[in-house]
């Protein structure tokens, strides 16, 4: 199979103008200039369009689809609590039905990879359903008193049993996240350390994401030391930026992906540096929950691995990728002008070969180039809204939407192209037309509650 268009970018080198991707066997072959070779069945000629590594989504919650614009306009702690709330409202087939629609915008977005954290495991079938590539971190909480390090492993081994039966010889991994340092107990994360260590699983854990968890954990003061306080939990405060804590902890290595770190410093990105642990960047969820702008290009600075993530829709409404490029690039030069670092090239970058290299994966995907992965998007740049094109990385990164992505391949089958999903089992309508009537319940709660 041979793709082809008016611009092809590897990433791993310059931009080629009428280029081309070889493919055989759901591997790169080759990536070159357009040959002399008449089209034909096995080839694809998008004309005004880029062909570009697959994105890398390196952090979201597929699950929450559902829940996508039920919870607006408000602080992060009541936010949080919020979103609680709603989750029990869900049943087993609800999740999965959410994370199904969750993946099917993420296809249809030019997502290849996800890495997402996942409560009930529905994201697992999801990715498996779209053929998307991935990564499920099983999510662990241990805040009530009787939730025993000893019962909180047995409970997750059940869960990392089921995953690993579902995801066998398929390109989904599993891995293991401790919710945050304000939901799982010292003692537990301890146990955790030793086990997720002991078995090799890589780890995500939110950190460090907005100034109520910094006021709990260094101060035991705050919205959360409240909230504990009134729930009768005790609570021992540690007195330190929860990095620190998590440093002191051991979970800060090569096989740690921490999510969000807004309340960080410069020491903090040292430490990054040194220990090899990577971060997944969600501009607009921290912007969006009030929790400010993350220090991106210290983190650059320091040579530490990155990758962008969307959170959920729930904090971020969209899994556009494009869109947290944007707004990567934008809010690093609002905040550190000509010291941020940031160009459209190094949003492009961050969004491919920086999400493969926080998980991991670079020798696989994040780059167009022979031996590699067929992980690809196709990006139409012939709306007016892209046209004229000089320069291919500043119409992804500053005219480009999701909408624009015409097809999405992962190891070399297409999951998504021009509306229709290869690989989906069932019509997309019929997903939506159940996805009404849990939209409808979810209404219906919320109108008995008070809160619509």
């Amino acid at each position: 199979m041979i793709l082809r268009a008016d611009w092809v970018l590897p990433v791993a080198r310059d931009p080629i103008e009428q280029g081309e991707v070889v493919i055989q066997n759901g591997v790169i072959v080759d990536v070159r200039r357009r040959s002399g070779m008449r089209g034909g069945a096995d080839v694809l000629d998008f004309g005004e369009a880029v062909i570009l590594p697959g994105l890398v989504n390196v952090h979201t919650h597929l699950e929450l689809t559902v829940l996508r614009g039920v919870v607006e306009d408000l602080p992060f702690f009541e936010w949080i609590r919020r979103l609680v709330e709603l989750k029990g409202v869900l049943s087993e087939s609800e999740w999965r039905d959410s994370a199904l629609w969750g993946a099917l915008e993420a296809a249809a977005s030019g997502v290849t990879t996800i890495a997402d954290t996942t409560d009930t495991g529905a994201a697992v079938y999801a990715m498996l359903q779209t053929g998307l590539r991935g990564r499920a971190y099983q999510e662990v909480f241990a805040v009530q008193p009787d939730q025993s390090a000893q019962k909180t492993l047995r409970e997750l081994e059940d869960k990392l049993l089921w995953l690993h039966r579902a995801t066998q010889g398929t390109l989904v991994e599993i891995g293991v996240a401790p919710h945050t340092l304000y939901t799982v107990r010292a003692d537990v994360m301890t146990a955790l350390r030793e086990y997720t260590r002991e078995k090799g699983y890589p780890v995500c854990i939110h950190a460090a994401e907005s100034r109520d968890e910094i006021a709990l954990l260094h101060e035991g003061k705050g919205k959360f030391a409240n909230m504990y306080s009134e729930r009768g939990i005790t609570w021992h405060t540690p007195g330190k930026h929860p990095i620190d804590i998590l440093h002191e902890q051991g979970w800060l290595d090569a096989n740690t992906l921490l999510v969000h770190a807004v309340q960080t410093d410069s020491h903090h990105a040292e430490l990054f540096a040194a220990t090899e642990v990577a971060v997944a960047h969600c501009p607009q969820s921290n912007a969006k929950l009030y929790n400010g702008v993350a220090p991106l290009s210290l983190w650059l600075q320091q040579g530490v691995r990155v990758g962008l993530g969307t959170d959920s829709v729930v904090s971020n409404n969209t899994l556009d990728m494009f869109a947290e490029m944007r707004s990567a690039v934008m809010l690093q030069r609002a905040v550190f002008g000509m010291d941020s670092c940031m160009t459209a090239r190094k949003a492009v970058e961050l969004a491919t070969l920086g999400g493969a290299r926080a998980l991991g994966m670079a020798e696989r995907i994040g780059t167009l180039e022979p031996g590699k992965q067929a992980d690809l998007c196709v990006v139409s740049l012939n709306g007016a809204h892209s046209f004229p094109v000089y320069d291919p990385y500043a119409a992804l990164v500053f005219s480009a939407r999701a909408s624009d992505v015409v097809m999405t391949m992962v190891a070399g089958k297409v999951v998504y192209r021009q509306g229709e999903y290869p690989l989906l089992r069932e019509p997309v309508h019929h997903l939506r037309e159940r996805l009404r009537l849990t939209v409808r319940r979810i209404r219906e709660t919320l109108s008995h509650d008070g809160t619509e």
